[in-house]
């Protein structure tokens, strides 16, 4: 009985329909259009900050979708470190920190070097550096040798998702894969990156870290044959945000056939969202270096603005500004006050306690 894609005879000709992805991919040039005339727009030095904070986020939220917390200070300054951001710390963060940022980058910085059983490799024992998965052994750096299935549930009430290809499989089934991921191809970088991603974790060639290994690999393919880090945005972020959407979709594509249009245009959509975030970003960064230009802020004022442009969450209030700045509550409410003076900061409608401030963007 065939219930997964690869069990089919024409596996793995993956197809789609061209016709029904014009559109997105119109939507996705221009904004990748807009990502780069903004960032032409931001210095250097802001260029590469951005740059590592866009591949913190990358780094943090693909563990993250796996149950792995990994500290993001200690990336971003390991990132910050190897991307020469101003003023970055030399400090290492760590074997395992230090090891996942590598990959990452000789992903992206090396996409015009061929993909190969050793790089992955390479990659794939950054993940599991003592050979341990939680409280398990797992074989890092080699193709799993047993048989593997894709579980929900607890331990006792366990549901199959799906059931990868036979372990004697898994050699052939990533020569394959390799050649298809080195040659050349007319094919858009980001329907290739969708294609790679489902082909990819259908193989689940590894005992653990296939879902990691797959969006290292799709941000590869998304960057390849570029010269420099071209992939400014974080799609392993919107994965996060839709990860039971993100499940379902991969287990519809790994069972309905090789004709993939629905997955692919789902995995683009995500795109188009990341790169839209990136735009509102970018913008209230040019925004804010431009209230730098024609104001004077104290240094609170100047953290508080930083941070309202990158990873604030939730409403902006007295309370919170005093416990983020380290100040007493009248002084929070005197830098507020200064600011929206300036223009810079509006008070919201709600009144006493729920009072809170938004930038005027």
């Amino acid at each position: 009985m065939i219930r997964y894609i690869w069990q089919l005879p024409d596996w793995p000709n993956l197809t789609f329909d061209a016709s029904l992805l014009l559109a997105t991919l119109g939507e996705l040039a221009y904004a990748q259009g807009i990502v780069e005339t903004l960032l032409s727009q931001v210095g250097v030095p802001e260029k590469y900050e951005f740059e590592a904070q866009i591949l913190t986020k990358e780094i943090h939220h693909s563990h993250e979708i796996e149950g792995e917390h990994l500290e993001q200070v200690k990336l971003y300054s390991s990132l910050s470190r190897r991307l020469h951001v101003p003023n970055a710390s030399m400090k290492l963060s760590g074997p395992h920190i230090e090891g996942v940022v590598e990959s990452l980058l000789n992903a992206l910085q090396g996409s015009d070097k061929p993909l190969s059983h050793e790089r992955l490799f390479s990659w794939h024992r950054t993940l599991f550096p003592q050979n341990i998965s939680g409280p398990f052994p797992v074989l890092a750096g080699a193709y799993r040798l047993d048989s593997i299935d894709v579980v929900e549930g607890s331990f006792k009430n366990q549901r199959v998702l799906f059931q990868a290809p036979p372990a004697e499989r898994v050699l052939q089934e990533m020569e394959v894969f390799l050649a298809w991921v080195n040659a050349p191809s007319r094919i858009p970088n980001v329907v290739r990156s969708a294609i790679a991603h489902l082909w990819f974790l259908t193989i689940h060639p590894f005992e653990d870290g296939n879902g990691r290994m797959a969006r290292i690999i799709s941000d590869y393919v998304l960057n390849q044959n570029n010269t420099e880090n071209r992939v400014f945005f974080s799609l392993a972020t919107r994965l996060k945000i839709h990860q039971n959407e993100y499940y379902r979709q991969l287990q519809m594509a790994q069972s309905d056939g090789l004709e993939c249009t629905t997955w692919v245009s789902w995995y683009l959509s995500q795109i188009v969202e990341a790169q839209e975030t990136v735009i509102v970003t970018i913008e209230k960064t040019l925004t804010i270096q431009s209230w730098f230009q024609q104001f004077i802020f104290n240094d609170r004022q100047k953290a508080m603005l930083e941070r309202l442009t990158t990873d604030f969450y939730g409403d902006l209030t007295t309370q919170k500004w005093a416990k983020l700045s380290h100040c007493s509550h009248d002084t929070a409410i005197r830098d507020i006050k200064d600011l929206i003076a300036k223009g810079i900061l509006r008070q919201s409608e709600r009144g006493g306690r729920s009072t809170s401030y938004a930038l005027v963007l």
